[in-house]
């Protein structure tokens, strides 16, 4: 015990253990409906559960005119730049690197397979890949999701007390992740990302904005000003995406309409299912929001939002992803 705050690994063991004892079960029991009676049913649970997140991603009401929309477009230098075909090196290595997990996807295909599977499949499957990155189309096979859902808190809870957790199609994830890596180069040159959001970006650390605002407080404080702090979580932020308005945005932002084209059919004809206890609900469409699990989904996020900190140069602005914190005096 008096070895616990120490950096050893019987402090590590302690510590492991201790968290299990307060850690909340994910489980999911039951649901409790409108009249506050609980529903076991497995049907039952599939069917509130299909209702709830099929109106969850329903379509956004927009108002229009709308300046993402509705304004004339932007012609930028790099307009016509194509994205980069793929090499077969480049797919092998992300291949290579991915977790074998032993979750499935929608079509019951896991990432641990990916190591049985001969060279001549990853050759065809790198031609699907460059025919979607310069033509801007892609399998709809691919854009089904399977959904499977945690309590948030107690195991019987309402559906909107769940947390959806999305398997995504393990082949579309190797092409997020190789598009990914193009669209950060096209971020990095025209420096649309500002220094103030540390969330889901290589060489920013959250630990070092963490440092950073508490020395913004305290050098605030030091000097008798009055400091004031708001801090303001997005919420759904995620599932809240509006696809047209965020492409929209990106063509106003500088990133070239081959980039644009193949986001908005990446983002578009998706539908998903719920999974509870080995049963599926019925196909329901998801019309807003970027697919959970996946990694491009964040980077998209704090590029459509990327200029929200010109709006707030009252104060100093440290955003964190889908999290922001901002400091007043």
């Amino acid at each position: 015990m008096y070895n616990r705050f120490s950096a050893s690994n019987g402090s590590i063991a302690f510590w492991s253990r201790l968290r299990k004892n307060f850690k909340v079960a994910s489980s999911l029991n039951a649901f409790i409906d409108d009249n506050g009676g609980v529903v076991k049913e497995t049907d039952k649970m599939l069917e509130m559960a299909a209702g709830y997140y099929e109106n969850l991603f329903k379509e956004p009401v927009v108002f229009r005119p709308h300046p993402h929309i509705d304004s004339p477009e932007l012609i930028w230098d790099n307009y016509d730049e194509v994205i980069p075909p793929i090499t077969l090196s480049e797919l092998m290595k992300v291949v290579t690197k991915r977790k074998k997990k032993h979750s499935v996807d929608a079509h019951g295909i896991s990432s641990f397979m990916f190591q049985f599977i001969p060279t001549p499949f990853w050759i065809g499957l790198l031609n699907i890949f460059n025919l979607s990155l310069s033509s801007f189309v892609g399998p709809s096979y691919w854009k089904t999701v399977k959904m499977k859902l945690l309590a948030k808190k107690d195991s019987v809870c309402l559906v909107s007390d769940t947390r959806p957790i999305s398997l995504l199609d393990v082949f579309l994830k190797i092409l997020e992740r190789l598009f990914l890596e193009r669209f950060q180069k096209i971020l990095c040159n025209r420096g649309i990302l500002h220094d103030s959001q540390s969330g889901f970006r290589s060489n920013f650390r959250l630990q070092s904005r963490v440092l950073l605002l508490i020395d913004q407080i305290s050098s605030l404080m030091s000097s008798s000003a009055p400091v004031a702090t708001v801090f303001v979580d997005f919420k759904q932020a995620f599932d809240q995406l509006w696809w047209d308005g965020c492409i929209g945005k990106l063509l106003r932002l500088g990133i070239p309409k081959a980039y644009v084209l193949w986001i908005g059919t990446w983002l578009r004809d998706r539908k998903g299912f719920i999974e509870i206890r080995g049963n599926r609900s019925s196909y329901f469409s998801i019309l807003k929001g970027g697919p959970q699990g996946s990694c491009f989904t964040p980077t998209l996020f704090i590029t459509y939002h990327s200029d929200m900190w010109t709006f707030l140069e009252i104060s100093l602005p440290n955003f964190f992803a889908d999290d922001l914190a901002c400091v007043l005096s």
